[in-house]
């Protein structure tokens, strides 16, 4: 908005402090969202990795992935089904934790 930055800028706002206070409090929730979608997309990644990686994660693990971790800990010969269980149910509240700030940012906005 460039009336907003024009009457910040003659109120004697510098370039730093109109970011801060005109152009982040305009953009905030849309970084809230980008943000939030972003970690939701960076807790499904699988198939890229392990096409790449193949099912060990690379070497030593190094590429492996939470989805990776869940699935190689709940199938093979551990078959750890509880601790897979476990660890996806860790990243489904941290999910559903993202998406409530989402909503949080979005409700925040409309009033």
């Amino acid at each position: 908005p460039r009336e907003l930055h024009e009457a910040a800028a003659v109120d004697g706002a510098g370039a730093v402090r109109r970011f801060f206070t005109v152009t982040v409090p305009a953009v905030r929730s849309t970084m809230v969202l980008v943000a939030a979608l972003s970690s939701v997309a960076a807790f499904k990644v699988f198939s890229e990795v392990y096409l790449m990686a193949g099912p060990s994660g690379g070497p030593a693990g190094e590429d492996t992935t939470l989805v990776m971790l869940i699935q190689r800990t709940g199938t093979g010969l551990s078959g750890r089904v509880g601790y897979a269980s476990a660890i996806s149910l860790v990243v489904f509240v941290i999910t559903v934790i993202l998406m409530l700030l989402v909503l949080r940012a979005d409700r925040k906005e409309d009033a």
